[in-house]
């Protein structure tokens, strides 16, 4: 029923519209152009270097280039029509006319069909066709007995291209063209046919060049007519391959057994034929459209193979005569031409890794490699190379950094996971704070509307659009958030090009260089904000002033989004002269591929990585893994003893020990040497600290906040900060007092290797003590939530000095209670511990404002912005309430105090009458 369906509709459908002649006549005649244009190919085809020869074609011989392009539009026309000959052949039951000798030599034409025009893709010798080479070979290879006698006469060697040219210029050309002509009975079809079908082939032949991988593209197809084959492929594992095989042999026997079946049967194996015909044509749309690099799926508007492909049509008149392009001497780059450089050869500023010379201009910016027209060139341009929509066919490509995409995706700066889970849970769209999130799939529920209208800009994936150096209001740009650096020639140029009206004067001289030099400039724009580790690490702490308050006062920085800054303390390592990168490594940088829900799950480097107690493990530059060597190469250090993280594994590769044996660090930007020191023995001895981390001692002050209002104004304008529009409906947040001290302390989760867990004590800072009205987002939703949250803080503020131990044990602010008097009072024969809190009590809940438990009260569940992090419990404030009884009378550095440190279960057995130890009540 569905044969004959089609049957009387499809063939009477195309007639109808492309009616010219019979269908044959017009594969004859593309057959006829296609040999032709092929015989002129040849002559300045060079089978030796196929790749080279075409790509040289394409950049000087236009004239050529266009021929080449007749040989494939003439060729996909031949196949097409040939398809729709043998439909028409079994619509029509014609088939039982031909004589079986002929049919048995028609059935197998189609194989011979398949290889002819496969092995003319082959024969450009890029990528694409070096893996359909590949794949055709293995397959013909799992024939038992003779597959690899017969893939090796049909294709020859790897690398060797001389058997595939014999066979498609000759040997199965001459056999197509006498099975034609012995079933045709023709040579040369009606005049009328052939002109049309040669301005059929002439028009997609100027507008659209046959395409060239240029080895860089990571997406990596067959030609269409193979794709339905490769996706098949791809579900299959190496045993069904020949099964496969055989189901592709048993189609071509039904065809050649056609003639002998009855009309019945006929009929049903026609049918099936038309239906497996229809699924395959369905594969090759699929695998077109939707596979990706990888063969991922990919959605066709999110696929960079689309998105950034455009009509290139041939240019008979170049920029050069054709005097000049004779003998013209194209640069060749990583072993391909590359016309680019006919304009672009001396550009300055690059780094030797990045210089044109060694990589070419189209590795970062596409456009067309192999034409020397400016126009035809510069189409398909990515002109900022470098953001993740685009990033797998610049940084990504197969030849430069592949193995980094996918990483640089998975991490946290570009996914803002973490961001997005504590936020959906501070507005109880969630039920923890943990869980992993993308920022470019949010909605616009109110807690991911609040993150597109305040905080969505922050990631990698925010796509630079304006060039010029990374500055204070730098916001993503994927590998260039990181790696662009614009010199004084290259700022210069780039402002006066901005007054030149011709385009021709528009010749960049100077490059901003992309490469290793990571400054902390680079990473302001983003940590500016939130916690403000930026600024914190060089001593800046946020004010509520505005500009003009402070203009000309020293000890104050304006920023240039307005925000005033008054210096407090910096960074010890910030005072060395450290950047940034010379703690945190590539793995933490771009993420090592894994998701994470918080930063800490995906941070590597500790403390004791450089400051160690015991000998430190070490690897020699052979045994570094890929990545690290290959940067240790690029910053040119020799080979030593690079020190590994403790607990990550991973080398610290500007850590080592020198020939003295001692460690010792060297800055990755600016060179200077400095001594790795190891803590002091208060810092490990006994079991009291034990579970202290390092950041809790040394941890000079820490931004915060008392309680902020947020609420939504639905009349307001505001800015959506993802899709980059002007939206009605605004978020608000009123924020509290700031003030910038020593954080509080409480318990953490820390992770270790092999999924293992372990508590710690740490740094707090509130993260949320926050009102929060959602009564105006959307229709009927009344509700105002408070949440008292504190965040587990690294806020880069280290100084060498240590906390004193009053400064935990007797601070109602590192317990927890907020700033207030904390006072140890004789009552009998004891001491009893009291606390008044210096802001008032928050209507929400109780507490102080400032506070994140209350004083010897415990909270439960809800306390923290991460799944187990939480303030002391009533016990372990206790704890530390009796060691800091004991300092109101004993100093810090008594004998006393510091025999807690190594036998607290023994110390309080040896007090004094005179001691008041707490009573609790």
């Amino acid at each position: 029923m569905m044969f004959n369906k089609v049957k009387q509709t499809l063939p009477a459908l195309i007639r109808k519209i492309f009616y010219v002649d019979t269908y044959g006549s017009i594969a004859v005649s593309s057959f006829i152009i296609c040999v032709i244009s092929g015989v002129l190919l040849a002559i300045p085809f060079d089978v030796k270097n196929p790749y080279d020869s075409i790509a040289y074609i394409q950049l000087t011989n236009s004239a050529a280039s266009f021929i080449r392009s007749l040989h494939y539009w003439s060729a996909q026309l031949f196949l097409i029509f040939t398809a729709l000959h043998i439909w028409d052949h079994f619509s029509k039951a014609t088939e039982k006319k031909v004589k079986s000798g002929i049919w048995f030599r028609l059935t197998i034409s189609i194989l011979i069909t398949f290889f002819v025009m496969l092995s003319g893709f082959i024969l450009k010798a890029d990528a694409d066709s070096l893996q359909a080479r590949r794949i055709i070979s293995s397959l013909i290879e799992e024939i038992p007995w003779l597959g690899k006698s017969v893939a090796y006469f049909l294709f020859g060697a790897e690398g060797n291209f001389q058997i595939i040219y014999i066979h498609h210029i000759a040997t199965a050309t001459i056999i197509l063209a006498v099975v034609i002509y012995e079933h045709s009975k023709i040579i040369w079809g009606k005049l009328k046919t052939f002109l049309i079908t040669l301005i059929a082939v002439c028009i997609p032949g100027y507008f659209f060049i046959p395409s060239l991988n240029d080895n860089l593209n990571p997406i990596v197809k067959g030609p269409w007519y193979f794709l339905g084959l490769q996706e098949i492929l791809s579900w299959l594992n190496q045993s069904f391959v020949v099964v496969l095989l055989l189901l592709i042999f048993f189609l071509l026997f039904l065809i050649f057994l056609m003639p002998r079946l009855n009309d019945k049967v006929a009929r049903f194996v026609k049918t099936g034929i038309l239906s497996a015909f229809i699924i395959y044509l369905i594969l090759i749309l699929f695998a077109y459209f939707f596979r990706g690099e990888n063969w991922k799926f990919a959605l066709p508007w999110n696929n960079p193979e689309f998105v950034n492909s455009g009509i290139t049509p041939i240019n008979f008149f170049s920029d050069l005569s054709p005097e000049e392009l004779v003998g013209k001497d194209i640069p060749k780059i990583l072993g391909r031409y590359e016309g680019c450089l006919n304009c672009h050869g001396n550009v300055k500023g690059f780094s030797a890794s990045h210089d044109p010379k060694a990589i070419g201009c189209a590795s970062c910016h596409l456009g067309n490699p192999f034409t020397l027209d400016k126009n035809n060139a510069h189409k398909g341009m990515i002109l900022i190379p470098g953001n993740l929509e685009t990033a797998s066919l610049t940084c990504g490509n197969t030849n430069c950094h592949p193995q980094m995409i996918e990483r640089v995706n998975n991490s946290l700066m570009t996914t803002m996971s973490g961001i997005i889970s504590v936020n959906k849970f501070v507005f109880d769209e969630s039920d923890s704070p943990d869980g992993l999130f993308n920022v470019k799939d949010i909605k616009h529920s109110a807690a991911e509307s609040h993150l597109r209208n305040l905080c969505a800009s922050c990631h990698l994936g925010n796509e630079k659009i304006e060039y010029g150096p990374v500055n204070e209001l730098s916001r993503g740009g994927g590998c260039l958030a990181c790696h662009l650096n614009y010199n004084k020639e290259a700022i210069e140029e780039l402002e006066s090009l901005k007054f030149k009206k011709s385009e021709s004067s528009k010749v960049t001289k100077f490059h901003p260089d992309v490469s290793l030099k990571i400054t902390n400039d680079h990473c302001f724009g983003c940590h500016s904000r939130s916690g403000r580790i930026s600024l914190n690490y060089e001593g800046w702490h946020e004010t509520q002033l505005s500009p003009e308050e402070v203009k000309n006062k020293p000890g104050y920085r304006t920023l240039m989004d307005g925000r005033v800054f008054q210096f407090v303390e910096a960074e010890v390592h910030h005072q060395k002269g450290m950047d940034c990168i010379d703690c945190h490594n590539s793995y933490e940088l771009m993420g090592d591929g894994n998701l994470y829900n918080h930063k800490e799950e995906q941070n590597k480097i500790e403390c004791i990585d450089c400051h160690r107690v015991d000998k430190p493990l070490t690897v020699s530059l052979n045994e570094l893994d890929y990545e690290s060597k290959k940067i240790a190469d690029l910053r040119k250090y020799d080979n030593r003893k690079f020190l590994v993280g403790k607990n990550s594994g991973l080398p610290v590769i500007n850590s080592y020990l020198n020939e003295k044996e001692i460690p010792e660090l060297v800055t990755k930007n600016s060179g200077f040497v400095l001594p790795l020191k190891s803590p002091k023995l208060v810092c490990f001895e006994g079991k009291a600290h034990k579970r202290l981390s390092c950041n809790t001692c040394h941890t000079s002050w820490a931004p915060q906040c008392i309680g902020c209002h947020t609420d939504y104004n639905p009349n307001s304008l505001s800015y959506d900060l993802l899709s980059n529009k002007e939206i009605k409906g605004e978020w608000n947040e009123h924020a509290g007092k700031f003030l910038a001290e020593p954080p509080a302390l409480g318990i953490r989760i820390k992770h270790l290797p092999g999924n293992n867990k372990t508590e710690i004590i740490d740094n707090f800072m509130p993260g949320m003590i926050i009102s929060l009205d959602k009564n105006n987002f959307g229709a009927g939703k009344t509700k105002l939530i408070f949440k008292r949250l504190y965040a587990p803080s690294f806020s880069h503020t280290i100084v060498k000095r240590s906390r004193s131990c009053e400064s935990c044990h007797n601070n109602p602010l590192a317990l927890g209670y907020g700033r207030g008097k904390l006072i140890y009072e004789k009552e009998g024969k004891f001491g009893k511990w009291k606390f008044y809190p210096e802001y008032p009590l928050s209507k929400y809940d109780g507490l102080p404002e400032d506070a994140w438990t209350g004083f010897l009260q415990e909270r439960k569940t809800g306390s923290s912005t991460r799944t187990g992090a939480r303030p002391f419990t009533i016990e372990e404030q206790k704890k530390i309430l009796t060691i800091g009884a004991c300092l109101n009378c004993h100093t810090s550095e008594s004998y006393l105090i510091k025999r807690h440190l190594t036998d607290w279960q023994n110390a309080f057995k040896r007090i004094s009458a005179k001691c008041l130890l707490p009573k609790w009540n």
